[in-house]
């Protein structure tokens, strides 16, 4: 009995389309194909981070301008095939598995947008190409470098614990900007109409001293000025150390972690 041409022609299509999901998506520790190809991936990523630094070298890039544009287009090419492929074969997944809507909910998915973005830097008005260097990020499980992976996981679930918190020392630094730049406007501006014209040109003396990094460019000069100055940092150092010493917080408990944690309820799992 005579197989079905189309018959046939599916089931190689399904195995084809499998078979890549497995290169591109789940890949086996030990699969040639798939390390081949995000290793590649990877050293065009890394070339493409160098070419956008030396582009900026007037002295290497005027010489080189047809070769920089030629690895520009290779390598988008390269970027858009990989990404249809992937936005393709993504239905081999049951949340993903509508033809229609499984690929849209999938093109939603944080990793793709980067991928459509990294393609779609190529015709942007802006050059926003080393955006391209965070495609690493996709490849550390395929490179067996899944430990930083599950690392940068546990330290984006700690971070998502404390985001609460963080958003209120968030809030609290823009309060003391504020208060800071509106003081020093009143105090100053009499003295130096022309740097602190207004608050919102303050603002950046606020910003500036508040970080402790102090440009000198704006400074008081009257001695009340001087006092809310003196009286700004001190307090600016504490409230702006508070996001740091959250942040640290997190990413110690993300390096005590030994259990898996669901990634939607952040509970323990068991």
């Amino acid at each position: 009995m005579r197989a079905n041409p189309a018959f046939a022609t599916i089931v190689t299509y399904l195995a084809a389309r499998e078979s890549l999901f497995r290169i591109l998506h789940k890949p086996l520790p030990f699969s040639r194909p798939a390390r081949y190809l995000n290793y590649g991936l990877f050293a065009l990523i890394l070339i493409n981070a160098i070419a956008v630094a030396l582009e900026t070298v007037p002295s290497i890039h005027q010489p080189n301008r047809a070769l920089f544009f030629w690895l520009e287009a290779v390598s988008t090419s390269v970027f858009a095939v990989e990404y249809l492929l992937r936005l393709w074969v993504c239905v081999e997944q049951t949340r993903f598995s509508h033809p229609i809507t499984g690929r849209l909910r999938y093109a939603l998915q944080p990793l793709p947008l980067l991928d459509l973005i990294v393609v779609l830097t190529f015709f942007a008005p802006v050059d926003v190409r080393f955006l391209r260097i965070f495609r690493i990020i996709r490849l550390l499980r395929v490179l067996h470098l899944d430990i930083y992976e599950r690392s940068i996981h546990q330290m984006a679930l700690a971070i998502h614990r404390r985001r609460h918190i963080l958003l209120a020392s968030v809030v609290l630094m823009l309060i003391a900007i504020f208060c800071s730049a509106a003081l020093l406007y009143f105090a100053e501006h009499a003295a130096q109409p022309d740097k602190f014209s207004s608050i919102p040109e303050t603002l950046w003396w606020s910003v500036v001293t508040l970080t402790t990094i102090g440009y000198g460019d704006v400074i008081p000069i009257t001695p009340l000025g001087k006092l809310l100055a003196g009286m700004s940092v001190i307090f600016g150092i504490g409230i702006f150390a508070l996001p740091a010493a959250i942040l640290t917080a997190a990413v110690l408990e993300a390096g005590g972690e030994t259990d898996l944690h669901c990634p939607h309820c952040g509970r323990p799992m068991r």
